[in-house]
């Protein structure tokens, strides 16, 4: 009895080996890593088979555009672009996926049989760019934004084959030349008194034009990062955030009334100098407040400062003139 009650467990051992031989046969047709052997149709209907786990579209790269393309291939797959093609980072990608079908072209080597973005008009430059980037942070803002009205490609700022700078493919070594290059007027501001561009030790500047703006677009003024120049200001400046319980109204309603962003001869970004900018709105109050005798407190040291430095805002009760 005690035999016959085990009788039911034979069928289900058998099972088991036999799922067991299954699954040791499918293993052994994988690559070491798991990954089962893909077959490639090339174009001209033939298949050919790459060793095991070799993604398709970087085989079909190197293959098929690398016969020809050797150097641009090489340069390309350094990028991230070419990472993402390697590691399917993006989904299935290939050459194809910017130059379009290139079946004509491999049987005639013709450069007009292949799309070259390089070539095209704006609007298809974009198109195809936005084809996987539509999606992806502020590049969705793209299509009205400052750049997008002016003409602005794609290809102007950004190069997949040749870009000088890896991280973000662009044509210039990093952003802020890239930027300068069109916005000539800004490029002074880097060699004035005071600049939000501060350099380092070793000459870099710790700060970009992209810490502020943002170039794909954006939905506060002057590209903006944040919706506002006070907030983007504030993302640095906490401590004018407030809020305080004496403000200061001009403070509070741009930085820009007083600052200057992008560099000034003056301390601190400002407009003006600090006895003068105070006086384009303080005329005249409890006491004279235009600069008299060369020796004068108005013009001393730092002018309206000496007596108010809580000019941002105060917490303290007696600080309705901002004296602390």
């Amino acid at each position: 009895m005690r035999y016959a009650s085990r009788a039911w467990q034979a069928p289900i051992l058998a099972l088991f080996f036999l799922a067991l031989a299954f699954g040791t046969a499918l293993w052994s047709a994988a690559d070491p890593l798991g990954n089962m052997p893909q077959v490639n149709a090339r174009r001209d209907g033939s298949e050919d088979k790459p060793s095991g786990g070799t993604p398709p579209s970087q085989y079909w790269q190197e293959v098929e555009c690398g016969a020809c393309h050797e150097d641009i291939v090489n340069r390309f797959s350094r990028t991230r672009h070419g990472r993402a093609m390697e590691f399917g980072g993006w989904g299935e990608m290939s050459c194809e996926s910017c130059h379009g079908a290139t079946m004509q072209h491999m049987e005639t080597a013709d450069p007009e049989t292949i799309k070259n973005p390089a070539k095209l008009r704006l609007l298809e430059v974009t198109d195809t760019c936005l084809s996987c980037h539509a999606s992806g942070g502020h590049q969705q803002l793209w299509f009205g934004s400052a750049h997008d009205t002016s003409n602005v490609s794609c290809l102007d700022c950004h190069s997949v084959h040749s870009a000088k700078s890896e991280e973000k493919l662009l044509v210039q070594a990093n952003d802020t030349q890239l930027c300068l290059s069109c916005h000539t007027d800004i490029r002074k501001a880097q060699f004035q008194r005071s600049t939000h561009l501060l350099r380092n030790e070793w000459g870099s500047s710790r700060m970009s034009c992209v810490s502020c703006h943002q170039p794909h677009g954006s939905i506060g003024e002057k590209l903006m990062q944040e919706a506002t120049v006070n907030e983007t200001c504030y993302q640095c400046h906490a401590d004018k955030r407030g809020p305080f319980l004496w403000e200061h109204p001009p403070v509070r309603e741009d930085c820009l009334n007083c600052h200057t962003p992008h560099g000034s001869n003056n301390p601190t970004l400002l407009t003006q100098r600090t006895t003068f900018l105070c006086q384009s709105c303080h005329l005249q109050g409890r006491h004279q407040s235009v600069a008299g005798r060369p020796n004068s407190i108005w013009l001393l040291n730092r002018g309206c400062l000496n007596c108010h430095p809580r000019i941002h805002g105060s917490n303290h009760p007696s600080g309705i003139l901002y004296h602390r």
